[in-house]
């Protein structure tokens, strides 16, 4: 602007009507040549600035207002959590459970979503003790939503290898139904607490000769964080 600005006070003062001290014009008149000079030097810039200045008014929007941010749960956005729980058999209370691992959300729908989980368990029982690893598919469907916090059912089945049979008299690999309750909030920063209750069954599907079967209450938390 400055560089544009001084650019056309050259060209002006340059146009200008060279002025002597030998010329004989009346004073009155030259007075008023140098107005009419000064006039439309001073309409020139006044136009050169306002060019300069003219700012589109999409400008002054403020862009954290009208940045669009996906809500929790909405189709198509991804999740990832870490959680752990204890479950206890339902039929023979000294056979307890232990699980850690973590979890991917893919949300099909707003407020349903794919949600498998990738486990490591400690089985505590009667006989040898066992350690497993599961994958478990497991749909969700947060059907109470709010801003900050949501109400949610999940459910599906899974497969599950341990080092030992779970239970005792059972196999080292079995499958793993499961449905459930559970809650999430808001901690901030987009990350969101749950906490949940399962039906958690464990049995080979009669593969084995002998299928016992398991029924557990798992409890379970973790953390819920954007993907």
């Amino acid at each position: 602007m400055f560089l544009e600005t001084t650019l056309l006070l050259s060209s002006c003062f340059t146009t200008a009507l060279p002025f002597s001290v030998d010329q004989e014009a009346p004073t009155l008149s030259l007075h008023r040549q140098l107005m009419e000079q000064q006039d439309g030097l001073m309409e020139d810039i006044s136009s050169a600035l306002e060019a300069e200045l003219r700012i589109s008014p999409a400008a002054f929007e403020d862009t954290e207002d009208t940045k669009t941010t996906a809500s929790f749960g909405s189709e198509g956005s991804q999740r990832w959590a870490l959680m752990g729980g204890w479950g206890i058999d339902v039929k023979h209370s000294s056979n307890n459970e232990m699980t850690f691992g973590a979890k991917w959300e893919y949300f099909i729908a707003d407020g349903f979503a794919f949600a498998p989980e990738l486990k490591m368990w400690g089985f505590f029982q009667e006989g040898e003790d066992a350690f497993g690893v599961s994958l478990d598919l497991l749909f969700e469907w947060h059907f109470i939503r709010h801003d900050t916090w949501s109400i949610y059912g999940d459910a599906g089945v899974g497969i599950l290898g341990s080092t030992k049979n779970v239970p005792i008299d059972g196999s080292e690999f079995n499958f793993t139904p499961q449905a459930g309750l559970g809650i999430c909030w808001d901690v901030g920063e987009g990350n969101r607490w749950f906490v949940g209750v399962r039906w958690h069954h464990i049995s080979n599907a009669s593969l084995y000769s002998n299928n016992p079967g398991r029924d557990s209450i798992l409890v379970y938390t973790g953390l819920n964080m954007p993907f």
